[in-house]
């Protein structure tokens, strides 16, 4: 994954101020669609590469939709009680890719807004999806529970080290069940981290509690003033996309 400055306020993706995003906008509300456009910009790419398009006009593609989601005022128009943010962000895509017009005219309009935007990145990252029968509607889907998934360890990481404990978070990182590293045995990272096993379990214990905190909020911004309820609903659609 390319080396990314995360979204200050991932908060500011949540419905109510991402419908700010139409007309004069205020910097708060600029940065929530920059927020969202940094965070989600791959699902977008995936979805739009498996639909057919090459590289490069996935590429155009990809920067156009978000700045058409600004200078349309798209985002204004959303009702959140008619869906999810992610159903209402793959319903305007597909419509965008279905108007002949926006797609000849599409070019690189975007690159403002998709601060983390790295082509050789996407497509490195596109080669190595299943190559199976994933629809783009499906390949989308996996890609925003992943994309979600990827950044709450990368906000994990962050609290960590500002702690300085990288290695000890490097270290519990697979146990976490989220990663292609295989889960090391108690014993052994406690060799390795020079504590008793008793203490790794309470480490582990922790980091998957405060592991559930941050995919709890981060589910929540992306629906509108949700319930208990509905985040877990919500949480457990997105795990059977993965």
């Amino acid at each position: 994954m390319p080396s990314q400055v995360l979204p200050q306020s991932v908060q500011n993706t949540r419905w109510s101020l991402v419908q700010r995003a139409n007309g004069d906008i205020d910097d708060e509300a600029l940065q929530a669609l920059a927020a969202l456009c940094d965070s989600y910009w791959y699902p977008v790419y995936a979805y739009i590469r498996r639909s057919g398009h090459g590289a490069h006009d996935a590429e155009d593609l990809t920067q156009g939709f978000f700045t058409r989601l600004l200078e349309k005022g798209t985002l204004a128009h959303a009702d959140p009680a008619k869906g999810k943010l992610r159903t209402f962000l793959l319903t305007c895509v597909r419509n965008y890719l279905h108007n002949e017009h926006e797609r000849a005219s599409a070019q690189r309009r975007g690159a403002h807004l998709l601060t983390s935007f790295d082509a050789g990145w996407a497509e490195e990252r596109f080669a190595s999806e299943p190559a199976d029968d994933l629809t783009p509607d499906r390949l989308y889907q996996r890609r925003w529970a992943l994309t979600l998934l990827e950044f709450t360890l990368q906000v994990l990481e962050q609290e960590f080290s500002a702690d300085g404990k990288r290695e000890l978070f490097a270290a519990l990182r697979p146990c976490l069940g989220f990663t292609k590293e295989k889960t090391p045995n108690y014993a052994d990272l406690a060799t390795r981290l020079g504590c008793t096993e008793s203490t790794v379990k309470s480490h582990v214990f922790r980091l998957r509690q405060r592991w559930r905190e941050i995919l709890f909020q981060q589910v929540s911004v992306t629906l509108d003033d949700p319930t208990s309820d509905e985040i877990k609903g919500e949480l457990a659609e997105l795990l059977e996309c993965v």
